[in-house]
């Protein structure tokens, strides 16, 4: 950390270059695999376990004191400006914006870029207007998408395609197994024609925002007694948040694209094992622990059917919960009530965390899905939570409300990142807010306030459990 301090531009490099080196390796070690299916598992369900044992540990301790240190300057900013008069207590949050080098946010950029190819090039232009996500992800993986449109979404999907939704689950599917969200998100940003809200605009009005905030924490610090010591802490600490906080990202990052390396072996094997009767479905290896896929590989009998398809059926029961826990207890307990309704007499308003600051007024669309979103440039997105796969959707939202999260939840982040409000731990927000509804929210208070004749929301007093 000390080291992370010092030298923080050179630390950053050196700590995901180890990364992008065990990605190598790893993808060195999966081609070295050889022979029939069930060898071939045997071999992938010792690699994977005895690998991350050995190499993850260290790599992730380092990512750790990346975060760690960008974490320890961030606090430092908010403990020498806390009580800077004239400065409000959210300001230090505004030193986070438009940050350089978060892997998120560069492939947020990189799918503008390649919108604004697909814009100038007419036959682009058209076959994105007139054929859905489905069909276009389709022509994508059959390589007959316009040639201006696939030679620019083939190095996007070389570094991004392990992504997806859930992607810290290794069973979950990969934009490069099904590129219709990405088609999609392409789409979205299609839609956006005015210059002033272009992605890369308001990532650079963020990144001379947070400077100039910089300038005012420091200046209002060079006040009073020792005011020339704090300004400069304050300056370091701020340089130094701003340098290390992009790493937050980079470990998920990392072991995403680990996960696909090893995904899109699983997927291989099951593939053939699935043409020869041997599994139901390529993805039933993924109900299955490493253990017991060697197990299998080896061929010791068990109902390797019936295991699969009861922990199908626990997954698939599982999508069907409405509400996940926000506090779980070790008795058993489980506590699934947020924030409760202030600020108005008849409890209409809402409140929750405010986690990214500032104020606006827009329409409501409720996701449940990002590859299902629908959003509008200027509406203000209402979600469960989120992950790296929502992201380019903030480049399109005017404010994010979210049901679960904190100050450093990767939604949080990121919305502090583009400088848009957010607003986290808002109790049953997607079924108290409805898609349409016009609201006023505050990033810096935590309110949010119905501006039309929405129904009163009913206060939830209840504990589950």
């Amino acid at each position: 950390m000390l080291l992370n301090l010092l030298f923080p531009d050179r630390r950053r490099r050196f700590i995901v270059e180890r990364g992008e080196h065990l990605l190598r390796i790893t993808a060195e070690r999966c081609a070295a695999i050889q022979g029939e299916p069930r060898a071939r598992l045997a071999q992938l369900a010792e690699l994977a376990p005895a690998f991350i044992a050995q190499y993850l540990p260290p790599t992730f301790r380092l990512f750790v004191s990346g975060v760690a240190s960008g974490m320890a300057a961030f606090n430092l900013v908010r403990t020498l400006t806390r009580r800077l008069p004239g400065i409000p207590a959210d300001r230090f949050l505004e030193i986070t914006r438009g940050l350089p080098n978060n892997p998120t946010t560069e492939m947020d950029l990189a799918l503008w870029q390649i919108s604004q190819v697909i814009r100038g090039d007419v036959a682009c232009r058209a076959a994105f207007e007139d054929q859905s996500s489905a069909e276009l992800a389709a022509a994508y993986r059959a390589g007959a998408l316009p040639a201006t449109a696939q030679q620019a979404l083939d190095p996007f999907m070389a570094r991004y395609g392990s992504r997806g939704l859930a992607e810290i689950d290794l069973g979950r599917p990969r934009w490069s197994e099904d590129p219709a969200h990405v088609m999609d998100m392409v789409a979205g940003y299609l839609r956006i024609t005015d210059p002033e809200q272009a992605p890369d605009a308001v990532f650079a009005r963020g990144a001379a925002s947070s400077a100039a905030v910089v300038d005012e924490l420091v200046a209002v610090a060079r006040r009073g007694h020792r005011g020339w010591l704090r300004a400069r802490l304050v300056r370091f600490a701020a340089g130094r948040a701003r340098a290390l906080m992009p790493l937050r990202e980079s470990p998920k990052f990392f072991a995403v694209r680990l996960f696909g390396l090893i995904r899109a072996d699983l997927l291989r094997v099951g593939q053939e094992l699935a043409a020869t009767r041997e599994l139901g479905a390529p993805d039933d290896l993924f109900y299955l622990s490493f253990a017991e896929l060697a197990a299998f590989a080896a061929g010791e009998p068990a109902d390797w059917a019936g295991l699969i398809a009861l922990r199908r059926e626990t997954y698939r029961r599982e999508e069907r919960r409405r509400q996940v826990p926000r506090l779980l207890l070790s008795d058993g307990r489980a506590f699934y009530a947020g924030l409760r309704s202030v600020g108005s007499p008849d409890g209409a308003s809402l409140a929750g965390s405010p986690v990214s600051p500032g104020s606006v007024e827009g329409f409501v669309r409720v996701v449940f899905d990002p590859r299902r979103a629908d959003l509008l440039p200027g509406e203000i997105m209402v979600c469960r939570g989120t992950d790296p796969s929502w992201t380019p959707l903030f480049l399109t939202a005017a404010g994010l409300v979210m049901e679960v999260g904190g100050l450093m939840t990767h939604g949080a982040v990121v919305a502090r990142e583009y400088g848009i409000p957010a607003i986290v731990g808002v109790d049953r927000a997607t079924e108290r807010l409805r898609t349409g509804q016009r609201i006023g929210m505050n990033g810096s208070t935590g309110e949010i306030r119905p501006l039309d004749a929405a129904e009163k929301p009913e206060p939830d007093e209840r504990l589950s459990d």
